[in-house]
């Protein structure tokens, strides 16, 4: 079923992506296919050969065939003269001609297996040139400063670039850049080294969106292309831990990740899709095909737009005029890979599923999953800059509603300038559930809590407790707000409570708990006493404050706070205590969903 479904939305896609493909005009653009939110051809839209080619062999329409040999001569055109291509000017970083020289390949590979030979000759010239440049850039200048996925990926093409030109030295090189890569995967199965946009915390940085989309796919087709048993184990053992994170419903867990400034609740923006690697994987598990079909199910109802775009979360519509098409080119050469290169699915799992209540803990993130009944949750300390951390739920979900509370970046930044839009609505801070304080002109934060512990886990039932300090912004200045606080997570079948516990060392002028809510499109909010009521298709949801020196902020029922990435509208209710002596203070809170 997972393939059929792939096949008619890969042809859906690049039936838009047809669309927009230019025909007149500018010379040099011709062929190139046109964002329309972004006003310009992306450096990317190379990747959508590959899919052209599939549905033009599979469908045995001429339209397809005719965009893809458009696409080509744009991309001969848009190659440099060292082999490779600009990722989008005026930028000078040339990294992602990895992924089109890895969809040209694929592309090569499919048209002569299909009998189509004709239409190789120039895919393979431009190989031959990119091979070059990526061999000089990952196989001798060994650029360390880059992301994990990209030295993962340069293995898988330089691997493929020796079977189609036959370089013995490119096959080498490939060889000892999986070694390096396969020394990154840690002992809980994650790959280490993605960045976070500024370079900090590097050496340890973890980000499910980009591992599952990207690097295990190239961990799992290097180990397809050469047979490595070894290589192909580790692959294995990596999606196990993994594929944790596809939700009960499909969507994907990347709230707390070193790159989660880009997570859309189907997995990262720029990305390929996790598709890739769970499907050439399939084979040996069964969960990591079910996981590929839900995935795809979440994407495809949830984050769909009426016009044939992927949006960056399920209120996408409502936040912009012009989707990016980006996604749209990422997910149809995602997609039309695992639909050549995947494998049947395995019968059995080789890991028993999580119990309907239990923890789940991975010490090298510092996080933990909760299931219980019908929610399930994550809580993290990770740690990763300018995402969830300090404690917080980054993902609160329910089997009736989806997501109820998520994470957003704790400061709205674009740090990829045309891959991240300009906030569409005034900007209102993070919709990450956190604590604020005030003493001053001094402000802190539990989403500045980089060192925070889960302290307590009570494995056989679900509950968890949290602790930290409030600190103020990012960097060797933090201040120490002397406000130290615990976090007391208890999950029942019917709902969620949290207790928190203040130490307050000084006076302080304010101090906040935010618990946004996610919004669906037909929501009412009702303000009642001492906490709300959400009422929409999917039934009740209630949010209680304990009355006591926490009061309920004066906010209308018609407020909002939104986020871009993921794109969710929210509701922000705010408790706050004002002029604290020092002294120990206490706050409970639950939320229900009848």
């Amino acid at each position: 079923m997972i393939y059929e479904k792939m096949e008619h939305w890969i042809g859906s896609w690049c039936d838009t992506l047809l669309r927009h493909q230019v025909e007149e005009g500018l010379e040099s653009w011709r062929g190139g296919i046109l964002c329309p939110a972004c006003r310009r051809i992306h450096g990317r839209c190379g990747d959508a050969i590959f899919p052209m080619y599939v549905m033009f062999v599979r469908s045995g329409k001429e339209k397809y065939r005719a965009s893809a040999r458009r696409l080509v001569q744009y991309m001969q055109g848009q190659q440099l003269y060292d082999g490779s291509w600009l990722n989008d000017e005026p930028f000078d970083w040339k990294g992602t001609t990895l992924f089109q020289t890895l969809s040209l390949c694929h592309a090569y590979d499919y048209l002569n297996r299909s009998g189509h030979l004709s239409e190789t000759d120039a895919i393979k010239d431009m190989i031959e040139k990119s091979a070059q440049w990526t061999s000089w850039a990952f196989g001798e200048r060994n650029i360390r400063s880059t992301n994990m996925n990209y030295w993962m990926t340069s293995a898988a093409v330089l691997e493929w670039c020796f079977k189609i030109t036959g370089q013995a030295l490119y096959s080498e090189q490939a060889r000892s850049l999986i070694q390096y890569a396969l020394s990154h995967i840690n002992h809980d199965g994650f790959i280490i080294g993605e960045l976070d946009g500024t370079g900090l915390r590097s050496l340890d940085n973890i980000d499910i969106g980009y591992n599952m989309d990207m690097s295990l796919a190239a961990l799992a087709e290097y180990a397809e292309l050469t047979g490595d048993a070894r290589v192909r184990s580790e692959a294995v053992r990596a999606m196990g831990a993994h594929v944790n994170f596809i939700y009960p419903d499909g969507s994907m867990d990347n709230s707390f990740g070193s790159r989660s400034y880009k997570w859309t609740l189907f997995g990262s923006k720029t990305a390929h899709g996790c598709q890739m690697a769970l499907m050439m994987l399939a084979d040996q598990d069964s969960r990591f095909a079910q996981a590929a079909e839900d995935n795809a199910d979440y994407l495809i109802t949830r984050c769909m737009m009426e016009d044939g775009f992927i949006g960056n979360g399920p209120r996408h519509a409502e936040l912009f005029r012009e989707p990016c098409i980006h996604p749209l080119i990422n997910r149809a050469d995602a997609w039309a890979t695992a639909l050549i290169y995947g494998k049947a699915p395995a019968a059995h799992a080789s890991h028993a599923a999580a119990k309907p209540s239990s923890m789940q803990c991975y010490p090298s993130l510092r996080t933990c999953h909760v299931r219980s009944g019908p929610w399930a949750a994550t809580i993290t300390t990770y740690g990763a800059h300018n995402s969830a951390t300090g404690g917080a739920i980054s993902y609160l979900w329910h089997q009736k509603r989806g997501p109820v509370q998520l994470a957003s970046a704790t400061e709205y930044s674009r740090n990829e300038l045309i891959n991240m839009p300009e906030f569409p609505v005034p900007y209102k801070g993070p919709v990450t559930p956190r604590i604020e304080g005030r003493r001053g002109q001094n402000y802190f934060s539990s989403l500045y809590e980089y060192d925070g512990c889960l302290q307590e886990l009570h494995i056989d039932r679900p509950e968890a407790t949290v602790s930290g300090k409030l600190k103020s912004g990012d960097g060797f200045g933090q201040l120490d707000s002397h406000i130290a606080y615990t976090i007391h997570y208890r999950f029942t079948e019917h709902g969620i409570e949290k207790h928190y516990r203040f130490l307050v060392q000084f006076a302080v002028n304010t101090l906040s708990v935010i618990e946004p809510l996610v919004l669906l499109p037909d929501t009412e909010v009702t303000i009642a006493g001492d906490g709300l009521v959400l009422n929409d298709q999917s039934g009740v949801v209630r949010m209680r404050g304990e009355e006591g020196i926490f009061r309920m902020d004066d906010v209308h029922p018609d407020e909002r706070n939104s986020s871009i990435f993921p794109a969710v509208i929210c509701f922000p209710a705010h408790w706050k205590a004002v002029d604290l002596a020092p002294g120990i203070y206490e706050f409970k809170l639950s939320i229900f969903i009848e």
